[in-house]
């Protein structure tokens, strides 16, 4: 029964305050032999703009100020593509917190709050394109001379990266990761990944490597316990070392429980 399954009783909040299902969702549409390793994220199809390299995630050192912008003029007010988007988004002292931004087509539209991580971006309202965006919409840099830290590619209505950053004041049981090569031909392919944990002070670990094959996505358990459980102020993503050919497109996604540290025996039963 579901009452009883303490997964399902965690998302859905009645575990006690603050426990809350997290899952992260990334799309890399095109990784090559002579570009690996790419992390997956929608945004490695910029490759390198304004001396950013965009295969890798980049992330600020500090909250930064933000810009949103569209490469179609749909993606505005009045317009048939996205509206308003919302971001969730850590601030300086990892709180997590959201805002939602009224697009203005290829016009960039200046975030009011400073950011340091992006958690999340989707579509809430819009037009007559399927009810999504019309065209690619980047959070980058304000200015646009910097990175772009999030990307939502045509039509998708969310911003597609397998990275999160925990906040403040919590952890993060990571209990299922999926990777998939999305097969676009006759082709067998296969690709390498690695579960990559940064901390605040910059420490790199990749917790886990893990392949996969064309033939079917793979889901990786661990019977009921936590894969690993990422800290507080860190970040979490799914990097592709490697892959067997070139144009491969690969998802990966990863599912867990978010708790306070504060949670008190009576709390986690």
């Amino acid at each position: 029964m579901l009452t009883n399954d303490w997964q399902y009783l965690a998302s859905v909040g009645a575990l006690g305050p603050g426990i809350t299902r997290i899952a992260t969702l990334g799309n890399n549409p095109d990784i090559d032999t002579g570009t690996q390793p790419e992390d997956v994220w929608a945004g490695a199809a910029l490759g390198t703009v304004n001396g950013v390299d965009h295969r890798l995630i980049p992330r600020p050192t500090s909250a930064t100020a933000m810009e949103a912008v569209s490469d179609s003029a749909n993606d505005a007010a009045a317009g048939s593509g996205a509206r308003t988007i919302v971001i969730g988004y850590l601030d300086s002292d990892y709180t997590a917190k959201t805002v939602v931004v009224t697009m203005n087509g290829t016009t960039p539209v200046p975030i009011t709050p400073t950011m340091l991580r992006i958690n999340s971006v989707v579509v809430v309202t819009s037009g007559t394109v399927g009810g999504a965006n019309a065209g690619a919409i980047q959070i980058r840099a304000a200015g646009g001379l910097g990175a772009t830290y999030a990307y939502m590619q045509v039509g998708v209505g969310l911003a597609r990266s397998s990275m999160y950053t925990v906040p403040g004041g919590f952890a993060y049981d990571i209990l299922s990761m999926v990777l998939s090569i999305n097969r676009t031909d006759t082709n067998t392919r296969y690709a390498s990944y690695s579960l990559c944990i940064q901390n605040q002070a910059g420490r790199l670990i990749k917790g886990i490597e893990l392949s996969n094959g064309s033939e079917g996505p793979y889901r990786h358990e661990a019977d009921g316990c936590a894969v690993n459980t990422i800290a507080e102020k860190s970040d979490v993503w799914i990097r592709c070392e490697s892959v067997s050919l070139n144009d491969t497109n690969t998802t990966a996604s990863l599912f867990g429980i978010q708790r306070p540290l504060n949670m008190t025996t009576l709390e986690r039963y």
